[in-house]
């Protein structure tokens, strides 16, 4: 069952060069029927690690030695199905999607 929608923002710091840079990832968590609840991390509509598992390198110099923190989240309610908001069928792929869209400038940004 899905309880909870959100977008979260990380922080990198590359221990090497000392680039910086800010993500945001599509986070969904979901429980199941045991009540154990999982986290399922999306960039840019693609599944991904968590960025806290320890698997992040620095774009600039490809080191593993990237500090990863947690500086924010924005809650994105789930659609409600059952009302009677208008609904479009979506006709077009993933990769439609996401190659029509432009990114936007704050997903990702080097702040040296």
């Amino acid at each position: 069952m899905l309880v909870d929608v959100a977008v979260e923002r990380f922080r990198f710091v590359c221990g090497r060069c000392g680039h910086r840079w800010i993500t945001d990832y599509d986070v969904q968590y979901v429980q199941d029927d045991v009540g154990t609840t999982f986290a399922f991390y999306r960039l840019d509509g693609v599944p991904v690690e968590p960025p806290t598992g320890g698997e992040v390198t620095c774009p600039r110099c490809g080191a593993a030695g990237v500090a990863v923190i947690p500086s924010g989240r924005r809650d994105s309610p789930p659609a409600r199905l059952e009302s009677g908001e208008p609904r479009q069928r979506v006709q077009t792929t993933a990769e439609e999607r996401r190659a029509a869209v432009p990114h936007l400038p704050a997903l990702v940004r080097a702040d040296r």
